[in-house]
């Protein structure tokens, strides 16, 4: 890999990484857990080890401290804290998947372990005294004919591996658990781990090879590179990617309401306090529609519906269930048709100025609050149904003149 490539690479992972950051730390505003904060200190940890890794500040590191592979040490030391974060990482959640206390006593020794590791790794650093001219991409095989570098490089990678491993190992065990929100991430974060220890599996046979003097294994130095690049973005998607998953559903649910909102409330003569955007922001934007405006709009429409309910006529939900049920459709789809055909219906009637003449409909039994969205946002996307719209049609054909 060239350094230009690298650079990309290193900050595009330096970037995933931040706003990964800013959504855990986002989530704080919400409640504090030691589990959050282990999060963010882990993201920051990894960032900076991609941003020091990247040979443009490798570089500037080496000329503003004056000392040759200074950079490496900054590298290794953010990597092995990364390692640490996500292990005791691991072991907290694994403790929360039990329902017991976190276990402070192996917490506090494994961070003496760590601690322990990156002063070796400073002082056989600092012990070296490396010289010659900056590598950023090969400083194992470049520096591999010292002894003392060699010694340095074994120091990080037996902290690496015992950091990865312990994560991996503690993840597993946790994995067991029947919150499936919990076991994707605590799988994501065992596989990462996995592929992060690949790092060592590649680099260690380069290192031992090249202090021997043979570099014909210098490229799996690359590998190794390439395989902790690779974990680091599997680690992200563990810790944000149920956020971010659940993010996208809301926002996406929250445009699909649009249609029926507006057709609900308008058709109601109700009015709102908070207008929705525009569509063109609404399709564009990044705003969070997750919270507040999503449970707005979810809100705004079953007070339409309760207000139109009288001029909802329950004889038509009647023909459209016949119609879905000869079509052979699931029952929650025939359902939201005869929703969506008596909405239509109801904001005819009362536009046209029919008194109200039915009994307020009640919501189906078996849509408690926890479907309540899922029922509308299949009521939306029926609005425009050709079984909808023939049964409403057929309606108006036969209503007499006004």
């Amino acid at each position: 890999m060239s350094e230009g490539a690298a650079n990309i690479t290193y900050l595009i992972v330096v970037l995933i990484g931040a706003s990964s950051a800013s959504i855990k730390v986002s989530a704080l505003r919400r409640g504090f857990t030691e589990s959050l904060v282990m999060m963010i200190s882990c993201h920051i940890a990894g960032l900076l080890a991609f941003l020091t890794a990247s040979p443009l500040v490798y570089r500037a590191i080496g000329e503003l401290s004056g000392r040759t592979g200074l950079a490496s040490l900054v590298v290794y030391s953010f990597i092995v804290l990364f390692g640490a974060h996500a292990h005791m990482l691991a072991i907290i959640w694994a403790a929360e998947v039990k329902q017991i206390p976190a276990p402070r006593g192996r917490i506090i020794g494994h961070v003496a372990v760590y601690a322990a590791i990156l002063a070796a790794m400073a002082a056989t650093f600092l012990h070296a005294g490396v010289t010659g001219p900056e590598h950023p991409l090969t400083f194992n095989v470049s520096q591999a004919g010292d002894p003392e570098v060699v010694v340095f490089l074994a120091v990080f990678m037996a902290g690496l591996s015992y950091s990865m491993l312990s994560a991996a190992w503690e993840c597993r065990q946790g994995a067991r658990t029947q919150n499936e929100r919990l076991r994707k991430g605590l799988r994501h974060i065992s596989t990462a781990s996995l592929f992060i220890f690949g790092y060592v599996v590649f680099a260690g046979p380069s290192l031992a090879a090249a202090a021997a003097g043979h570099h014909e294994w210098d490229k799996l130095s690359d590998l190794g590179a390439l395989s902790g690049t690779i974990g680091a973005f599997i680690l992200n998607w563990g810790f944000s990617g149920p956020v971010v998953q659940v993010w996208w559903r809301d926002r996406r649910d929250y445009r699909r309401l649009r249609g029926l909102w507006e057709t609900a409330v308008d058709g109601s003569g109700r009015s709102v306090a908070l207008a929705p955007p525009s569509r063109m922001v609404e399709r564009w934007s990044l705003l969070s529609a997750g919270a507040w405006l999503l449970v707005r709009r979810l809100a705004d429409i079953c007070d339409a519906e309760r207000s139109l309910s009288p001029w909802m006529d329950p004889r038509l939900a009647e023909a459209v269930e016949e119609a879905g049920a000869r079509e052979r459709l699931k029952a929650e789809q025939v359902r939201a048709l005869a929703s969506a055909a008596m909405l239509l219906d109801a904001v005819d009637r009362r536009k046209r100025g029919e008194p109200p003449s039915y009994e307020p409909v009640s919501r189906p039994e078996d849509v408690g609050p926890e479907r309540e969205r899922a029922h509308l946002v299949r009521v939306a996307r029926c609005l425009d149904h050709p079984l909808v719209l023939a049964a409403v049609e057929r309606r108006l054909t036969t209503a007499p003149a006004t």
